[in-house]
C-alpha cells in the first residue's frame, strides 16, 4: 500500500512526518477531509474562527503534492 502524508496549513501548520498507508489517493483524501471537518467543528463549537482559505495537502513519500483541498471546499454555508 502506498504511504501518504497529510499536511494541514492553517494558523499552526501541522506537517505529517510519519504518513499512513492508504489503498489509494481517494482513501487518503477521505481521511484528510474527515480530520479537517472535525477540526473545523471543534473551532466552531468553541467560538473560534475558521479561515476558509486554509488548506490541507496530501503528498507522497518524495514530498510531491498530490492533492490540495481548501477548507472552504469542505463545508456548505446556507444563508
Amino acid at each position: 500500500m502506498p504511504r501518504y502524508f497529510i499536511n494541514i496549513y492553517n494558523d499552526a501548520d501541522v506537517l505529517d512526518d510519519e504518513g499512513a498507508d492508504h489503498a489509494d489517493l481517494a482513501a487518503a483524501k477521505e481521511v484528510a477531509i474527515r480530520g479537517v471537518r472535525a477540526m473545523m467543528a471543534e473551532h466552531v463549537s468553541s467560538g473560534r474562527p475558521v479561515n476558509l482559505r486554509h488548506r490541507v495537502e496530501i503528498t507522497d513519500n518524495s514530498g510531491k503534492v498530490l492533492a490540495t483541498i481548501p477548507f472552504g471546499e469542505l463545508i456548505t454555508i446556507v444563508d
